[in-house]
C-alpha cells in the first residue's frame, strides 16, 4: 500500500523526469498590421518586444514628474528631472551617474523639461521654467543660456518658453516653445533669430467657411481667430531631417521635415499613423526604424492599438503592442508616458511621468530577426534577407511583409512563378505586377507567335464557317428567338446611334424576354469584373466579396435612377411612359458589357505601368453611358436641351434624397427591431 510520502517521492521524480514548460506571458498584445489594397487589418502575433528592466531611482535619485529622456550613440541616458529641477545623466543599464542643474549659479534649473546631447557631448537643457535654453559642456559644467531671440522679426508679444529642442549638425538649435502656434524657433550657431520652422497650418471648419461668407468684415473681426495647434515635441533623425509630432490632432500627427521645412511623408501613401490625438514622441534606430509612442489609455474601443507601433523607414505601420491605464498594476504596463528613446542594442526604453520611471522593453529574437530581414527588404538587399524571411515563416505564417520579401528573392533567382504566388497570398499587386512582366517577356519569347497563329485559326474558323453557320441556324429558329436578336442588334445600334435608337424605341415595347437578358448580362459582366480582372489591377480576396451585396451596388443606381427620372418628368410635362423609362435605362447601360470585354483582356495581360489604358477605357465607358442616359432622358420625354439637363440635375438631387430616406428607413426599423428584442429578453428574463 502507497504512503503518503512515498506519493510524494513518486510526484517529486515525476516532476525532474518530466518538467512542464513555462512562458512568463506579457501583460499586453502584440499585434501585426497587414497592409492590403483592402485596408489595414491586424492579427495577433508572438512578442516582438518584452518587458525588461524597470529604472526607479531611490531616495536622491528618485524621479520627480520626468519630461523627457535622451540617448547618446554610447547609450548613455539624460533625463529631464522636471520635479526635481535637474538633469539626471544614467549609464547604458540604468545605474544613476550624476545630476546637472542643481548647484547655484547660472547654470541652475527650474523646471526643466526637455533634453538633448550632441555626438561631441554637449548637453543642450530647455529649461522651461526660466524661459531659456542652457548649455553645458560633456562634463556639465555651464557654458552659455539662450533666451529670446532679439530681433525685429520676433513678435513683441512673443514668449520664448523652451520644452523641447534638437541641435543639428550646423549647431542650428530648433525649439519647441510652448504655446507657439507659428512653428519652432530657429536659433543660428550664434544666436541669431533665422525664423521659424516647420509650424502647422490651420483647419477651417464647415462653419468657419460658411461664417467666411455670410459674415461682414466687421463681424468677421470679432470672431476668434483660428491658430493652428503648436508642435508637441520634436526628434533628430540619423539621417539629418527632424522629425515634429504635434498632439490633439488625428492625422500628420509625426512630419519629416526637409530642410526647407515641407512634410516628406505628406505624399507618401505608405505613411499612416494610429487614428490618434495622444501621440507624444517618436524614435528612431540605427536603422531608420520609428518607434510611435501614444498615450492613449487602453480600453475596449482601443483594443489592437497599442502604447506604441514599429513604423518602417519608409513609414510603413508593421507592429503595435503595450497598454497604459490610469493606475496600472502590472509590470510593463503605464499611466502616463511623455518620451521614448532607443539604444544601441535595439531596446526602448520609455519615460513615465506618473510612475516616476523608465520602463525598458527588450527585443525578442524573433523581433531581431523579423526586422533584420525588413530592413534588407526596404533597401533592396532581397538575397541577404532570404535566410531570415525563411525564420520568419518558420514562426509565424500570418505577416504578408514575409511573402512579399520571399517573393522578391524569388524573382532575384528567376523562380517567377514562385514569385507570384507569393505575392498572390499577401495581396501585393506591385510585387506581382513586377513579377508578372517578367513572365510576360518569358511568355512572348516562346508562345506569342504560336498564340497569334491560334487567334488567326479562330478568326478564320469564325469569318468563313461559324459565321455563316450561325446565319443559317439564326435563319431556321422559332421567331420568338429571332426576335430576340433583333431586339439586341438595336441595343448594339443605339449605342452607337443614341438619337436615331432612342427615337426607334419610343412608343415602343421591348419583349421581357430580351430585357431579362441584357440584365442578366449586366450582372454575369459584374461578376466577371470581380473574379476574372487581373490581379495586380484588382488584388482582392475574393473569397471575402458578397457577390449579392456587388449586385446590389450595380443595380440600386440604375433602379432609383428610373424611379426619379419618371417622377420628376411626369412632374414636368414629360412623355414617356415608365416602361419606356425602364428599357431606355436598360439600353444605356450596354457599353458596360462591351466595354468590359477589353477591360478584362488587358487587366491579364498589362502591368501596372501601362495602368493608363484601362483607365483610358473605363473614363470613355462611364462618359459614354453618361451620354446615353442624358440622351435617353431627352428623346424619351422630348425635352429641349436645356430643359433636358435641368431635367437630368434635378433627377440626381432626387435619388439623393431617396437615398437618404433609404438609409433613414434602415436605421429606424434596424432601431424599432433591437428595441422589440431587447423587449423581449427583459420579459423572458423576469418571466
Amino acid at each position: 500500500m502507497l504512503t503518503s510520502k512515498n506519493i510524494v517521492w513518486i510526484a517529486l521524480v515525476f516532476m525532474l523526469l518530466f518538467p512542464a514548460s513555462a512562458r512568463a506571458s506579457q501583460p499586453y498584445d502584440t499585434f501585426y498590421v497587414n497592409q492590403t489594397s483592402d485596408g489595414n487589418y491586424i492579427s495577433w502575433m508572438q512578442d516582438v518586444y518584452t518587458t525588461g528592466d524597470t529604472i526607479v531611482g531611490m531616495g536622491p535619485t528618485a524621479f520627480n514628474s520626468p519630461s523627457d529622456l535622451f540617448i547618446t550613440s554610447s547609450d548613455e541616458v539624460f533625463v529631464a528631472d522636471t520635479g526635481n529641477q535637474r538633469v539626471v545623466q544614467l549609464d547604458a543599464h540604468g545605474k544613476y551617474v550624476r545630476e546637472i542643474g542643481k548647484e547655484k549659479g547660472p547654470g541652475q534649473l527650474r523646471a526643466p523639461e526637455g533634453v538633448f546631447v550632441t555626438n561631441n557631448g554637449t548637453i543642450y537643457v530647455a529649461d522651461t521654467g526660466n524661459q531659456r535654453v542652457v548649455v553645458y559642456d560633456s562634463k556639465g559644467a555651464f557654458i552659455k543660456e539662450m533666451k529670446k531671440p532679439n530681433s525685429p522679426y520676433l513678435p513683441k508679444d512673443f514668449y520664448f518658453v523652451p520644452v523641447k529642442m534638437v541641435v543639428d549638425a550646423r549647431d542650428v538649435l530648433y525649439v519647441v516653445s510652448k504655446g507657439a502656434y507659428q512653428g519652432m524657433v530657429r536659433i543660428g550657431k550664434t544666436g541669431e533669430f533665422e525664423g521659424f520652422f516647420g509650424g502647422n497650418k490651420s483647419t477651417a471648419s464647415v462653419m468657419d467657411r460658411l461664417k467666411r461668407l455670410l459674415f461682414t468684415k466687421d463681424q468677421l473681426e470679432k470672431e476668434t481667430a483660428i491658430r493652428p495647434l503648436e508642435v508637441s515635441n520634436v526628434t533628430l533623425g540619423s539621417e539629418g531631417f527632424i522629425y515634429t509630432d504635434t498632439k490633439g490632432v488625428t492625422s500628420s500627427q509625426i512630419k519629416q521635415l526637409s530642410a526647407g521645412g515641407t512634410d516628406r511623408f505628406q505624399n507618401l501613401k505608405t505613411v499612416k499613423f494610429n487614428d490618434s490625438d495622444q501621440i507624444v514622441d517618436v524614435a528612431m534606430d540605427s536603422k531608420q526604424f520609428m518607434y510611435v509612442l501614444d498615450q492613449r489609455l487602453a480600453s475596449r474601443e482601443t483594443r489592437g492599438l497599442g502604447m506604441i507601433s514599429i513604423h518602417s523607414p519608409g513609414g510603413t505601420e508593421m507592429f503595435r503592442f503595450g497598454k497604459t491605464f490610469k493606475a496600472p498594476e502590472q509590470k510593463g504596463i503605464l499611466a502616463y508616458p511623455v518620451s521614448i528613446g532607443v539604444n544601441s542594442r535595439n531596446e526602448l526604453w520609455v519615460l513615465d511621468k506618473t510612475l516616476n520611471m523608465i520602463q525598458v522593453y527588450e527585443r525578442t529574437p524573433f523581433g531581431q530577426t523579423f526586422l533584420s530581414a525588413a530592413y534588407d527588404y526596404y533597401i533592396g538587399d532581397f538575397e541577404r534577407s532570404k535566410e531570415n524571411w525563411q525564420k520568419v515563416l518558420e514562426q509565424n505564417e500570418l505577416i504578408s511583409l514575409t511573402y512579399s520579401g520571399l517573393g522578391e528573392v524569388a524573382i532575384k533567382e528567376g523562380r517567377i512563378e514562385e514569385a507570384m504566388t507569393n505575392f498572390r497570398i499577401t495581396y501585393d499587386a506591385d510585387g506581382y505586377s513586377e513579377a508578372f512582366w517578367t513572365y510576360r517577356m518569358h511568355w512572348i519569347d516562346q508562345d506569342l507567335i504560336r498564340t497569334l497563329a491560334g487567334l488567326l485559326a479562330l478568326w478564320l474558323l469564325y469569318r468563313y464557317v461559324l459565321k455563316r453557320w450561325l446565319g443559317v441556324l439564326l435563319q431556321r429558329a422559332p421567331r420568338f428567338f429571332r426576335h430576340i436578336a433583333d431586339e439586341l442588334r438595336d441595343c448594339v445600334y443605339t449605342m452607337f446611334h443614341p438619337y436615331e435608337g432612342f427615337y426607334r424605341l419610343k412608343g415602343r415595347k421591348i419583349s421581357f424576354w430580351s430585357l431579362g437578358t441584357l440584365t442578366l448580362l449586366l450582372f454575369f459582366t459584374k461578376l466577371a469584373t470581380i473574379y476574372w480582372t487581373g490581379f495586380s489591377f484588382f488584388p482582392t480576396n475574393l473569397k471575402a466579396i458578397a457577390w449579392g451585396q456587388e449586385m446590389i451596388f450595380l443595380a440600386a443606381p440604375v433602379i432609383t435612377w428610373v424611379v426619379a427620372n419618371y417622377l420628376i418628368s411626369t412632374i414636368k410635362d414629360g412623355e414617356g411612359r415608365f416602361r419606356e423609362v425602364l428599357q431606355g435605362a436598360i439600353f444605356a447601360m450596354v457599353p458596360y458589357i462591351l466595354f468590359s470585354i477589353p477591360i478584362l483582356i488587358l487587366s491579364n495581360i498589362l502591368v501596372l505601368e501601362e495602368k493608363i489604358l484601362i483607365t483610358m477605357l473605363t473614363t470613355i465607358m462611364w462618359l459614354w453611358i453618361g451620354t446615353l442616359f442624358i440622351v435617353k432622358t431627352q428623346v424619351t420625354h422630348n425635352f429641349e436641351f436645356i430643359e433636358n439637363i435641368r431635367n437630368s440635375v434635378t433627377t440626381v438631387f432626387t435619388i439623393g434624397i431617396i437615398w437618404v430616406f433609404i438609409a433613414v428607413g434602415i436605421g429606424l426599423t434596424f432601431n424599432l427591431w433591437d428595441f422589440i428584442y431587447q423587449l423581449y429578453k427583459e420579459v423572458a428574463f423576469l418571466g
